[in-house]
């Protein structure tokens, strides 16, 4: 008797217990053990949050302690699909308005990603929010941060991971991890310093960055080379974000000799530990109309202050010492997707990925290029050492006409190591996915 006349309280207390073990279920311990990637996703995987002003868009990660703000941000993109920069002279910087659309892109670190985390008060002011889920899709592991829409509210403070600047005449790119620098309307990089592996800053270790094509005309003319200094270039714009920095840079080429003429338009993006340049070439013409040889040379010219450290490729996984003196047993003949020099100085991993055009990654040889001298007459003045390393690129003459888009892919991973090259491989090939569900408009615990 005594039972039934308690059985309300039972099932109530029963119910309450139900209820908090399927919160507890519901909340899940991040597993995602990435840490190089980048994270984009664009509007429309967010579209509680379409309309709403990009100021008041807010990142969050949550752990023990509840909600705590990340590093994020949000690069408008107009109707054209062009990314909006705020000193625009050819273009009107206030096109595309000042509120979420479902083109514009947002990018935040995945190492900066936490736990699942239901039924928790939000931040202040916030009206709606998404829950963003990441997953890895070799291993389906995942982490989860959340984006509140927080009206007029001030913007928590957060790290910022990368600074531009210019000074002098020259550009600058600055992380925790590299800086790398040159002068304005050249090409090439000409300053980069690593963080060590023991700490402290590396000196710069750059005579340049080689960029050089190498041709042969089918009239049986004799080898042409287009030097460095053909290849020029205007940066028109700048977004400095805290997450990454992105210009939109014009290169051209013009070899009066031949009456070529070739331009692009590249958007090279600066992250914490790395660059990525997408290129989008367009070939006026059939190329083996004109040329019966072409070749790309990509890579660094290091200076002596990289004595020492290890090259390597996959095809020659053993590595090579850059010590200045050329070594007869290179393997050239293989493509390769990546090349990493390593040392005390610092470690880097070089890209060049053809993923976006399949007929480039089935027409081109990514080869081996390492030449090493310790007295080179076309390094700086200041520096004597040669020690160049990267792709020759061949088989570019026989690509029909039209629009081939790749990317140049330069990490600088602190410390270096061999998951660290994988990481990024994936981060190139596999990259983390996003997806995202709206989070109830009064969560429980709210005030």
């Amino acid at each position: 008797m005594r039972f039934w006349k308690n059985y309300p309280a039972l099932v109530f207390w029963a119910g309450a217990l139900l209820v908090g073990a399927v919160s507890l279920a519901a909340t899940q311990k991040r597993s995602l053990d990435r840490t190089e990637d980048f994270v984009l996703f664009t509007g429309d995987k967010v579209p509680a949050l379409i309309g709403s002003e990009t100021r008041d868009l807010h990142l969050y990660a949550c752990g023990p302690a509840g909600f705590r703000p990340i590093p994020f941000q949000v690069d408008k993109r107009d109707q054209e699909g062009r990314y909006v920069f705020p000193n625009e002279k050819l273009r009107d910087p206030s096109r595309d308005g000042t509120r979420l659309d479902a083109n514009d892109e947002m990018v935040l670190m995945v190492k900066d990603a936490g736990d699942q985390c239901l039924n928790l008060t939000w931040p202040e002011a916030a009206v709606k929010a998404e829950e963003i889920k990441l997953t890895d899709p070799i291993n389906q592991s995942v982490a989860w941060v959340y984006l509140f829409d927080r009206p007029g509210a001030k913007p928590p403070e957060t790290q910022d991971y990368v600074s531009y600047r210019v000074e002098n005449g020259q550009e600058r790119v600055q992380t925790g991890q590299y800086e790398i620098g040159r002068n304005l309307a050249e090409v090439d990089f000409s300053f980069l310093r690593l963080q060590r592996p023991e700490g402290g800053w590396s000196p710069n270790l750059l005579n340049r960055t080689e960029l050089n094509l190498q041709a042969r005309l089918v009239n049986g003319a004799i080898p042409l080379q287009i030097p460095q200094q053909k290849l020029r270039c205007a940066v028109v714009g700048v977004i400095d974000g805290p997450v990454r920095v992105t210009q939109d840079v014009i290169g051209y080429l013009k070899v009066e000799s031949i009456g070529l003429s070739w331009s692009t338009e590249t958007f090279p993006t600066y992250y914490c530990n790395g660059h990525i340049t997408p290129v989008t070439a367009k070939i006026p013409f059939t190329l083996h109309k004109v040329f019966m040889q072409l070749t790309f040379l990509w890579g660094f010219d290091f200076n002596e202050n990289m004595l020492g450290a290890v090259f390597r490729d996959p095809a020659n996984p053993k590595g090579i010492v850059l010590d200045g003196r050329t070594d007869p047993k290179v393997e050239t003949t293989r493509d390769n997707l990546y090349l990493s020099v390593n040392g005390p100085q610092g470690g880097l991993l070089y890209l060049v990925d053809y993923s976006p055009s399949p007929i480039l990654a089935e027409q081109m040889l990514r080869g081996t290029l390492v030449r090493q001298s310790l007295a080179s007459p076309d390094s700086p003045q200041d520096h004597s050492a040669h020690l160049l390393v990267g792709f020759q690129t061949q088989g570019q003459h026989r690509l029909p006409k039209g629009t081939y888009p790749y990317r140049l892919c330069y990490y600088y991973p602190v410390p270096f190591s061999d998951r660290k090259v994988q990481e990024v491989i994936n981060l190139i090939q596999k990259p983390v996915q996003v997806s995202a569900r709206p989070l109830p408009q009064v969560p429980p615990g709210n005030p």
